[in-house]
């Protein structure tokens, strides 16, 4: 990938994904096995210090270009934004009118990760793509667990996005770094 018209895009989804892993890390302590809460509050503070960093880098590089600095990119994106925003609104509304609201990360997680597709295309990363799947899967996994172990699946959903977006907001670093 040729990151050099995108580094700022790139740096800014480091900050983003780190707040999101410090997010979702977050979700993932609503209902945890009582060993987990460590490894989750470091996960979380994790998250947190990839945001610092990747909103480091987006001021060090500032003005390099952005995908969203096209006008249709722009709309495009909050189309996007729009429909997840939506879609994972009403689905959480639905799941909670009908009493299943243990499933809502669970959905939530699944929009958020089916959401990165379409991204993919418009910041012209493929990695996006690779992303959503790891996302989708955690979501799928959350339910699973949940079937068979009865662990919140806050708690898997959690853990697996969380790890994917720390994952994702270090390769975004490395990407901007080199």
């Amino acid at each position: 990938m040729d990151t050099a018209p995108f580094t700022q895009d790139l740096a800014v989804c480091a900050a983003i994904f780190g707040v999101a892993a410090f997010v979702w890390f977050g979700w993932a302590q609503e209902a945890p096995p009582a060993r987990w809460r460590l490894p989750l509050g470091l996960g979380s503070a994790l998250g947190l210090l990839l945001a610092v960093v990747g909103g480091l880098l987006a001021w060090r590089v500032w003005g390099t270009g952005m995908a969203m600095a096209d006008p249709q990119t722009r709309m495009a994106f909050g189309i996007v934004s729009g429909v997840e925003f939506g879609a994972a609104g009403l689905g959480a509304a639905v799941l909670a009118l009908t009493k299943r609201a243990q499933w809502i990360p669970s959905w939530i997680a699944f929009v958020v990760g089916a959401h990165f597709v379409p991204l993919a295309f418009l910041f012209d990363d493929p990695g996006m793509i690779a992303l959503a799947a790891v996302i989708v899967l955690a979501a799928g996994l959350s339910v699973l667990v949940h079937r068979r172990t009865g662990l919140a699946p806050s708690a898997t959903a959690g853990v697996g996005t969380g790890i994917a977006f720390v994952v994702f907001a270090l390769r975004a670093i490395a990407l901007v770094a080199l």
